[in-house]
């Protein structure tokens, strides 16, 4: 090109945004969450994506999705997500929905289906409150009741591990092995929560279940901080900043991560409001998952989102 031809204009597009990734132990989250916008969490280690957003590329590559609720930030590319795994040549993907809103969102996805002109395959397993599903023998998903509008639920991938009863210590194994093959049970259950994830929630008796209090990891709204917004957070059945600061003394998890912060407040003040509130030592092992400024990493990862603007929630 000539130094007198005109240069071609560059601009950077407002549709760009960034998916956290936090390292946590032997798992990493990884995602988008802001209010009214968008939330896609992806647990890699565990195969597990919970809601979909709008079907970021890292989320093709979780097997499981575990939808919480029906609002379009939170399920808006569920087509999207099957359709580029069967493109893909991946497995069929197994989506877990509430009950209540299965035969809705088959209907979607079969309307796809024929739009498209390909049978794309999927499992669309319908969950109520307290029912499991049974990923292998020692992993499962269990749900729970979320107190958000219609039908919402959270989630917990439960680690299930065996242990010899008590009165068997000190038998060497041969001996073991030939008493369960006898049928006399030697072993006893326990359930681990590794990470629950709560979706869209108000403040409610979700908050004194076992798998929420005690998970490895917590992920969990708030979404409101200012002292004028708690109306907001009423209506829309969402968590502010004085409820959450009453049940993070209550949990006993490793890790929680802070999820759909509105844009009304930003992570910079909803951390402060927080810190405020709680204190520094509770605030040790609280992270807002879009605080790109403080401990979260992977900031390179992009892709197309939408404009920073004053949106609903």
């Amino acid at each position: 090109m000539s130094s007198s031809e005109p240069l071609i204009p560059q601009a950077k597009s407002f549709l760009v945004q960034k998916f956290a990734k936090i390292p946590l132990g032997s798992i990493h989250v990884i995602g988008y969450s802001v209010a009214g916008e968008e939330t896609v969490i992806q647990v890699p280690e565990l195969d597990v994506c919970f809601d979909i957003g709008r079907a970021p590329y890292f989320a093709l590559t979780s097997n499981i999705l575990c939808i919480s609720h029906g609002h379009m930030d939170h399920i808006a590319g569920i087509s999207y997500y099957l359709s580029q795994r069967h493109f893909q040549g991946m497995k069929p993907g197994t989506i877990l929905v509430p009950a209540e809103i299965a035969k809705f969102v088959d209907e979607v996805l079969r309307g796809w289906r024929n739009i498209e002109r390909q049978k794309t395959p999927y499992t669309l397993v319908p969950m109520e409150p307290g029912q499991v599903y049974e990923v292998r023998r020692d992993f499962v998903i269990r749900a729970m009741e979320t107190h958000h509008a219609g039908a919402s639920l959270g989630y917990a991938l439960v680690s299930v591990r065996e242990k010899l009863k008590a009165e068997y210590h000190g038998i060497l194994g041969p001996e073991l092995a030939a008493m369960k093959k006898r049928g006399i049970e030697i072993q006893y259950k326990i359930e681990v929560p590794l990470v629950t994830y709560l979706g869209d929630t108000s403040f409610g008796p979700v908050f004194q279940n076992p798998d929420v209090i005690n998970a490895e990891v917590l992920l969990t709204e708030c979404t409101f901080y200012e002292k004028d917004h708690k109306q907001r957070a009423k209506v829309g059945r969402h968590l502010h900043v004085d409820q959450f600061a009453e049940i993070l003394p209550t949990l006993k998890n490793q890790h929680i991560v802070v999820l759909h912060v509105s844009r009304r407040t930003g992570i910079r003040k909803a951390r402060h409001f927080l810190r405020k509130r709680v204190g520094d030592e509770l605030m040790k092992k609280v992270q807002f998952l879009m605080d790109f400024d403080g401990s979260v990493e992977g900031g390179d990862i992009e892709e197309a989102g939408p404009p920073q603007g004053d949106n609903a929630d």
